[in-house]
C-alpha cells in the first residue's frame, strides 16, 4: 500500500514542523496555514488523515468540515483547539471527527492520537442525505473524486438503490449517462477503471467490511449493489458504518 498522505491545517509553524518531524517516516507530510488551502488540497489529493485547527484564517475549520463532508470527502481526522464547548463537541463530532485535543499541546501527543486513529477503521457515520451518505462511502474505499467513475459510481449507487432490480448494461449505465450526456460505455468503462484504482490501494480493513477478501476485486455490479445495501440499511436503521469517536 502506498505511504498514508498526511494534512497538517494549522497556523502556528511551530507545531507544524515539529509534528511534521514526529511523523515524517510514517507519513507523506503536507501542510497549510489557511482554511482555504486545505480544502484546495482536500479537493485535489488524497488524504488519509487531517489534523485541522478550529481558529484557521480566511476559512474556520467547522466550514471546512462541513464543506468536505458535503463533497464526500471524509479523512480521519483530530482537530485541535483552545476552545471547546458543547456546540464544538456536538458539530465536530457529527462531522465525524475522531480526536479533539484542547490547545496548546505537544507535538508528541497529538503524533500518539494520530497513530491511534490509523489503528481505526474509519468509515462515515449514517446521514440522512443519501448523496452524503454514498460520497462518504465512496471516500473511505479510496474511490479518488477526480475520476469520472466516482460521479457515475454515486450515481449508480442512488439508482440501484431505489430499483435493485436494474440490469447493468440495458438499464443503469444508460440511466447513469443520460445524466451526464455522454455513453453507456463511457460510463462502464469508467467506473471499472476507478474501481481498479481503488483496489491497487485499498486498505484491506476497511474493504473486509464490504467485500470478502479472498473474493478478489468486486465486479462492477458487486460494488453498486453492496453499497446500494449498506445505504439501505441506513435508511432502515441508520446502524452501518459508524467512526469509533474517541471524544
Amino acid at each position: 500500500m502506498d505511504t498514508p498522505e498526511l494534512l497538517i491545517a494549522d497556523s502556528n509553524e511551530d507545531f507544524c514542523l515539529a509534528l511534521a518531524q514526529a511523523l515524517g517516516e510514517r507519513y507523506r507530510v503536507r501542510c497549510c496555514g489557511t482554511g482555504k488551502d486545505a480544502l484546495d488540497i482536500l479537493r485535489r489529493e488524497r488524504c488519509d488523515v487531517l489534523v485541522l485547527d478550529l481558529m484557521l484564517p480566511e476559512m474556520d475549520g467547522i466550514t471546512l468540515l462541513q464543506t468536505i463532508v458535503e463533497e464526500g470527502i471524509c479523512p480521519m481526522t483530530l482537530v485541535v483547539t483552545r476552545f471547546i464547548n458543547e456546540y464544538v463537541l456536538e458539530t465536530v463530532s457529527q462531522l465525524g471527527v475522531g480526536y479533539l485535543m484542547r490547545k496548546p499541546c505537544e507535538a508528541a501527543a497529538a503524533a500518539a492520537r494520530i497513530l491511534e486513529l490509523r489503528s481505526c477503521i474509519h468509515l462515515p457515520a449514517p446521514m440522512h442525505d443519501p448523496r452524503v451518505f454514498v460520497s462518504g462511502l465512496l471516500h473511505s474505499l479510496g474511490v479518488a473524486t477526480r475520476h469520472d467513475g466516482y460521479t457515475y459510481l454515486r450515481e449508480a449507487i442512488l439508482l440501484i438503490s431505489g430499483d435493485p432490480y436494474q440490469t447493468a448494461t440495458k438499464e443503469l449505465y444508460p440511466k447513469v449517462a443520460a445524466m451526464f450526456g455522454c455513453r453507456g460505455e463511457q460510463v462502464e468503462r469508467s467506473i471499472r477503471n476507478a474501481l481498479i484504482i481503488a483496489w491497487k490501494n485499498r486498505d484491506e480493513r476497511v474493504w473486509q467490511q464490504f467485500f470478502p477478501t479472498g473474493n478478489g476485486r468486486p465486479t462492477n455490479m458487486e460494488f453498486i449493489t453492496c453499497l446500494a445495501e449498506s445505504l439501505y440499511l441506513n435508511r432502515e436503521t441508520g446502524t452501518v458504518c459508524q467512526l469509533i469517536y474517541r471524544l
